[in-house]
């Protein structure tokens, strides 16, 4: 009787630090993908589609520019620093309409951004 106490105990312990494992786990898709130290911007979500890499940590790009990019509609940040995404004003003037925080990802954004084709992906203290 006594060895089926221990065993659940055992049973037990290994279930919730399994568990947490998963929880905490990032997507390999999401790791996997994009290299060490860059911002990776894809234009379907899942990180799917057309990819745009970036190594910058302070300077701006277009990425309607750089490819036929569509909008940005996931991301990984594997970079040191905050990427923004700056919509440009019907004026002369931007508005910046996402952050990518340093260490971050996300498998949908929800509103795709970014796919003007003055819009711009600005890295660490870049302004349009």
């Amino acid at each position: 009787m006594e060895w089926k106490k221990k065993s659940a105990a055992v049973l037990s312990a290994l279930a919730i630090t399994g568990g947490a494992m998963m929880m905490t786990a990032t997507p390999a898709s999401a790791a996997g993908d994009c290299p060490a130290a860059r911002l990776c911007i894809y234009d379907t979500t899942n990180f799917g589609g057309d990819r745009i890499t970036s190594a910058s940590t302070n300077a701006c790009f277009t990425p309607w520019n750089t490819v036929l990019f569509g909008s940005i509609q996931s991301y990984v940040s594997n970079s040191s620093v905050t990427a923004k995404v700056w919509q440009k004003n019907s004026g002369s003037g931007y508005t910046a309409v996402r952050t990518m925080p340093a260490g971050g990802f996300s498998s949908d954004i929800g509103t795709p951004v970014g796919g003007g084709q003055y819009d711009k992906v600005c890295l660490g203290n870049a302004t349009p």
